[in-house]
């Protein structure tokens, strides 16, 4: 659920990020079929960009996978068990509460189209209706003259010398197939209705639309005078009963087609400003492609151990001056406070100590990691002899660096609270051959 709601949010801001760019650099040219091949590209590049990590490739090289961090950490009494599963429980469910509140604004919106469809078909029912060529004449009471994919309602209150214009005007939306795009721009709304930035996308794209329609006609044998004239008739026009699925010749878009058709065709050379937008989608979905969830933590040439280490397991307890008895949570499967009646595996052990307390290595090795890495927190893997590895999460701060040789009992860094942490505490594991064991069975005190 939280995913679906991040790929939510980053598709937005990429959506408004092109819309912005569209508004600033292309919204005020003549080049309508672009400028509509853009604005329908838009929400496809929002909805994918997002997704674009999936074409990311892995090196098949020496990596270590860093294993999402799923466990409950003990605090410097006792594992809050129970704090943890109010706490979990109030996360989940505020999640659920927006989450049924998206599914229900989503689905009133949707309804709200369905809606407006259906009003549609009723209007034509009761109307009379006349063929002309592929497209249907609905002759309507309604005060607004749209089309609807091929459905050309008339307005019985406009004049009949504004009739035929206004038709041809129509017919045009009808052949460029309109009714497609803002089809799907509805259908977009539907699932980004919390952006509002959709709402003007939704306004530009029929303004496009007005404007592809206004040149049809004015490429014909109407005079331009004429069409002009029809134009300014209808802007006092506007009535509150126009939908924004539908209607298109009466609308407050109207001045601004005016200065479009008496605006200079904008010089060709300006096309070259389109490439902005093939590098910002290009960033933009670059921005998603780095890898989330391995990491390469050596080098092409590990660090070879010297001959003067000892070569045996981890066996040293991992925070100075404290012993098995301070170990707050075992190794092995445990309650899962948010899945009643499952057990969650816990691969390593947590160790209470105060914040500040020195960590050592358990063993001579080299360092493989010593870096962030959220949920874990400040964390470092040493890598031993014989395929060995041993883990020290939510440190406070380092004492090492990477590729630095380190031998038993040497301070590698401090107890801390960082990451998914409750607490103060060490969370210590050890590998062997990638497998994770119980350290339980290396500690000799």
């Amino acid at each position: 659920m939280t995913s679906f709601f991040i790929y939510l949010v980053q598709s937005s801001l990429v959506f408004s990020c092109l819309y912005v760019l569209y508004i600033i650099v292309s919204s005020k040219v003549t080049f309508h079929q672009i400028n509509r091949f853009s604005l329908l590209l838009m929400p496809v590049v929002a909805l994918l960009a997002p997704l674009s990590y999936l074409l990311t490739l892995e090196a098949p090289s020496t990596i270590i996978q860093i294993p999402q961090f799923n466990e409950f950490i003990a605090n410097s009494e006792t594992v809050l068990v129970d704090t943890i599963e109010e706490t979990s429980t109030k996360a989940y469910n505020f999640k659920t509460i927006l989450f049924g509140l998206y599914i229900l604004v989503s689905s009133l919106v949707f309804l709200r189209m369905l809606h407006s469809i259906w009003l549609l078909f009723q209007l034509k029912q009761q109307s009379k209706v006349t063929h002309n060529g592929n497209v249907q004449l609905i002759h309507t009471n309604h005060t607004n003259t749209f089309s609807f994919f091929n459905w050309i309602f008339i307005s019985k209150h406009i004049n009949p010398s504004e009739n035929i214009l206004i038709v041809e005007h129509e017919k045009a939306h009808v052949v460029l197939k309109h009714s497609i795009d803002v089809l799907l721009a509805e259908i977009y709304i539907v699932f980004f209705w919390f952006n509002p930035l959709v709402y003007r996308y939704r306004k530009s794209l029929k303004a496009v639309h007005e404007y592809q329609a206004d040149s049809w006609v004015l490429n014909g044998a109407t005079k331009t005078s004429n069409y002009l004239a029809v134009l300014l008739q209808n802007i006092e026009k506007e009535t509150a009963t126009s939908n924004s699925l539908y209607s298109y010749f009466n609308q407050s878009v109207i001045k601004k087609r005016i200065d479009m058709i008496t605006k200079k065709p904008t010089a060709k050379v300006y096309k070259f400003t389109y490439s902005v937008f093939i590098m910002g989608a290009a960033s933009l979905c670059l921005a998603f492609t780095k890898p989330n969830t391995t990491e390469k933590l050596l080098p092409s040439a590990t660090p070879q151990l010297t001959r003067e280490f000892v070569l045996d397991p981890p066996t040293l307890f991992p925070v100075q001056g404290k012993s098995k008895k301070d170990i707050s949570s075992t190794y092995g499967k445990r309650r899962n406070p948010l899945k009643k009646g499952k057990k969650m595996m816990h691969n390593g052990i947590d160790i209470k100590a105060p914040i500040g307390t020195p960590v050592v290595a358990t063993a001579d090795g080299v360092i493989a990691k010593a870096a962030d890495q959220d949920k874990w927190g400040n964390l470092i893997v040493i890598e031993h002899s014989d395929g060995y590895q041993t883990w020290y999460a939510h440190l406070q701060k380092f004492n090492v660096t990477k590729n630095q040789s380190v031998k038993e009992g040497d301070i590698i860094g401090y107890v801390g609270n960082t990451g998914a942490s409750l607490g103060a505490h060490l969370h210590y594991e050890v590998h062997y051959k990638e497998a994770q064991v119980n350290p339980i069975n290396f500690i000799k005190e």
